[in-house]
């Protein structure tokens, strides 16, 4: 290497190991805080026990059951940012699958609605297929979250049983 060429070497590598530099730091501020977590349960599907099964066996009774979780950012100047994954709860102990996060912008009072279709679409899972598992929601600022339970003894019956809980954030 003649001794003219080997500043400019320097000055290539240096150049290169601030870029890498400037663009690490530049990824790690454009992270957001996202200070709050929330966990809502679902239930979602028909629950039928197979042909000759013990009663007693279904992770619960025999039926249709549906959620709703309605999401609403209470703040009625500032955006929120969220992202919600998506989790099975596999019954006899197993661990289920889960789905990667995918980010949302709620801006000053509006709310969404998380339902069993969209659950399915986020695992993969058909509609009718019977899941329950959880839908976790972290947010940069505080949200209203409440999750609708219904149940009917079929996919056209009326709701037998309905129930709404308000989902607290996690300390």
């Amino acid at each position: 290497m003649t001794p003219s060429r080997f500043p400019i070497r320097i000055a290539n590598a240096l150049a290169i190991a601030l870029a890498v530099v400037a663009l690490a730091a530049s990824a790690a501020h454009a992270q957001v805080p996202y200070k709050f977590e929330y966990a809502a349960k679902y239930v979602c599907g028909l629950s039928a026990a197979p042909a000759g099964a013990a009663p007693g066996l279904l992770p619960v009774a025999p039926g249709y059951y549906y959620t709703a979780i309605n999401v609403h950012n209470p703040s009625t100047t500032e955006r929120n940012q969220i992202q919600k994954r998506f989790v099975i709860a596999l019954p006899a102990e197993n661990v289920g699958r889960k789905s990667g996060f995918t980010q949302e912008d709620l801006r000053a009072d509006d709310a969404m609605e998380i339902d069993c279709p969209d659950i399915a679409k986020h695992l993969d899972v058909g509609v009718v297929r019977f899941a329950k598992g959880f839908v976790v929601i972290r947010s940069t600022a505080e949200l209203d979250i409440v999750a609708v339970y219904t149940a009917a003894t079929s996919a056209t019956g009326s709701v037998v049983t309905m129930a709404l809980e308000r989902v607290p954030k996690r300390p």
